[in-house]
């Protein structure tokens, strides 16, 4: 028989993410740096920050960013109700019953066709108030943005709507990881527009593209606003933009040990008997799952970290619970367990997570639940 050792020890959670705020910071002026001049930025943090815990990111990053931006009219009114004192930018389009909370709390909006404009110039009047507005340009991402091609005769007529203030003017690149030209392009008509608005007397006090992987494309003439996002939080968008700056993983995922058994060959863990024992092993069950936002496509590929070492997942990832694989190593109920992050000399990056469960780094932190208890060092 294999040795289990259980003991019970006293916490105040069995499943956590840790925030290391130094990193976060450490990461702001890490990609600041990296763009040169100028030094404006718009902290993206959308998404509860990607998972990290909207009002604390926003909290330690305020005195070192001039917007925050975000992509619901819930998270930008949990920053207003917080009384973060930095503008709060929504990207994306809200619709009608939404707008009057926005302009009530003085939200700045995206517009991405006349009539949008229209529709926020004229509910802005009714409440006697002008709303703030940045206009998006479609250069290439095919999604939300006026389409270059229509750009500069819809913003002549957004300017002239007496409702609100044009700010701003920003773009999306689609392909900023990579060497293909199709930034470099989108920027000469990003260029092109901005310099014919300004021979009209159309300016922008904001002028804005580069999210992670842009910012570190260097800095462009027009550009006097970035966009960090992912690698605010110490995640790389692609692997080949690892040497270009060195930025530190932000969140740490744990749990604790609630369960220990010995498996017997050919006895199996969890549905689908995915994971059969080969010979004498030592299981440990975790209580975290897909419902907590682990990744289900995950199952019988990834690793954990236990006092330093790597131990695979055992079986599937079932709604609550992973079992993994100790093999002869004997276990504690209530010993640490990390499925993000270091434990001694060894790492496991949401990155790795990623792979493992075929997906990308933003899906796996942006899924873990707002309800996983946060711990901020």
């Amino acid at each position: 028989m294999l040795p289990v050792i259980e003991s019970v020890q006293t916490s105040h959670y069995t499943t956590w993410v840790e925030i290391h705020l130094d990193h976060l910071l450490h990461n702001l002026r890490t990609l600041k740096k990296a763009f040169g001049f100028p030094n404006s930025a718009m902290a993206i943090v959308k998404a509860n920050a990607y998972g990290h815990g909207l009002i604390e990111v926003a909290k330690t990053v305020a005195s070192e960013v001039e917007y925050f931006g975000v992509s619901s009219l819930q998270d930008a009114l949990a920053l207003k109700e917080h009384q973060i004192e930095k503008p709060v930018f929504i990207f994306g389009r809200l619709l009608r019953p939404e707008l009057p909370a926005a302009l009530m709390n003085g939200i700045v909006l995206t517009v991405s066709s006349f009539e949008e404009a229209f529709e926020i110039s004229e509910l802005s009047e009714t409440l006697s108030r002008k709303t703030t507005v940045h206009i998006k340009v479609d250069t290439g991402m095919g999604r939300l943005g006026i389409p270059y091609r229509q750009a500069l005769l819809t913003i002549e007529k957004i300017a002239k709507l007496d409702g609100i203030k044009v700010e701003g003017l920003y773009t999306h690149f689609p392909t900023a990881e990579l060497d293909d030209g199709f930034r470099d392009r989108q920027l000469i008509h990003f260029s092109q527009l901005v310099e014919t608005l300004y021979k009209q007397g159309i300016t922008f006090r904001y002028r804005h593209a580069p999210n992670s992987a842009g910012i570190l494309k260097g800095p462009h003439p027009v550009i006097n606003l970035i966009r960090p996002g992912i690698m605010l939080y110490g995640l790389y968008p692609d692997k080949s933009l690892t040497h270009m700056a060195q930025v530190k993983p932000v969140l740490s995922l744990k749990t604790r040990i609630i369960s220990l058994k010995q498996l017997q060959a050919e006895e199996s863990a969890g549905y689908g008997r995915s994971y059969i024992a080969k010979a004498p092993t030592n299981i440990a069950v975790l209580p975290i799952g897909y419902s907590h936002g682990y990744p289900f496509t995950a199952s019988n590929k990834a690793y954990v970290l236990y006092h330093g070492k790597r131990y695979p997942l055992a079986g599937r990832v079932s709604m609550d619970y992973l079992t993994i694989d100790l093999g002869e190593t004997a276990a504690r109920i209530g010993d640490e367990v990390t499925l993000i992050g270091q434990d001694q000399k060894e790492k496991i990056r949401a990155e790795d997570l990623a792979q493992w469960a075929g997906t990308i780094p933003y899906e796996i932190v942006t899924r873990l639940i707002p309800t996983l208890p946060r711990i901020y060092k």
